[in-house]
């Protein structure tokens, strides 16, 4: 089933869609600056000569107009709940002051009611900055996550394809040891015990894999069970054992299901000016004579 992207409306019609604390917050922060006006209008006089009709009024006006437009999508977002918590409250104090400071161009505002002003403006400021500190790490750390998966095979958690091609592309160097491995009949396992069993005989081999992978090396899931090891600094020599080493280890491995598999390698050492496709060519020729020659052996290319 294909799915629907995940995006932000601010349409108004959305209204009724929205959970009912977030329609109750949108309600509420309309009644009170409704009251806010009221008890302008109740509480102190008008002046003789406003000054509604000024820039100045149509500049309060119009921040008003954003910071209400603001807090509806602040509304309509998914953010963490306390991003939303701090945009909501800092946006409703500084509406309060926006609306306070909109009034005092008609009516008359006491001394005192300039301080509440400015002290609910800076707060509503400084609470509205802290959320949207808030949404920013958020937001960061879903991008991270997602260049994560993008760059990682989601199965195994090794590097993918697209990640290990990067590696390649970007370190390739004469001399460097490539590893291509391949798990001998896999596809009898999944045939056999299903694609459930042949999940976890890749995620276990994968361990494997890590565990005998050198700390500046790196591990690949290409694809299907095909896998590779890309060996910076290690000479061809003991390149060649450490395949061995691998190929002794996946066939003496027992599954937690009670399953034994084996492993055909092929071990390329780049030369002088060759290209990344080639040596991926020719390890992978060498792959295809382990596997004709009998398989779960190492081949050099």
């Amino acid at each position: 089933m294909k799915k629907t992207p995940l995006r932000l409306s601010v349409h108004p019609a959305i209204f009724l869609s929205l959970p009912l604390c977030r329609r109750a917050a949108m309600a509420g922060q309309l009644c009170l600056l409704l009251l806010t006006a009221a008890l302008f209008t109740a509480g102190f006089d008008r002046l003789a000569q406003h000054n509604l009709y000024t820039i100045g009024a149509l500049a309060e006006v119009i921040n008003v107009l954003t910071l209400l437009f603001m807090f509806w999508v602040v509304q309509c977002a998914q953010l963490s709940s306390k991003s939303y918590g701090f945009l909501s409250v800092g946006l409703c104090i500084w509406l309060v002051s926006g609306v306070i400071d909109l009034m005092d161009e008609a009516y008359f505002q006491p001394w005192w009611l300039s301080r509440v002003e400015d002290s609910l403006r800076s707060l509503g400021m400084l609470a509205t900055a802290w959320g949207v500190l808030l949404m920013v790490k958020q937001m960061y750390g879903a991008q991270i996550r997602l260049a994560s998966m993008a760059m990682s095979d989601e199965l195994t958690g090794l590097s993918n394809r697209r990640s290990f091609r990067t590696v390649l592309d970007t370190h390739a160097g004469e001399g460097t040891p490539l590893l291509l491995l391949d798990l001998d009949h896999f596809k009898q396992i999944n045939d056999r015990y299903g694609h459930g069993v042949g999940d976890n005989v890749l995620r276990e081999f994968s361990g494997l894999l890590r565990q005998h992978c050198p700390l500046d090396g790196v591990v690949a899931r290409l694809g299907g069970e095909e896998f590779a090891i890309w060996l910076p600094g290690m000479l061809g020599g003991k390149a060649r054992d450490l395949a061995e080493q691998i190929r002794l280890a996946t066939e003496a491995m027992v599954s937690n299901d009670g399953v034994r598999f084996t492993v055909s390698i092929a071990v390329g050492i780049s030369h002088a000016g060759e290209a990344v496709d080639t040596l991926i060519k020719r390890t992978d020729l060498a792959l295809y004579q382990a596997k004709h020659q009998g398989r779960n052996r190492v081949e050099l290319a």
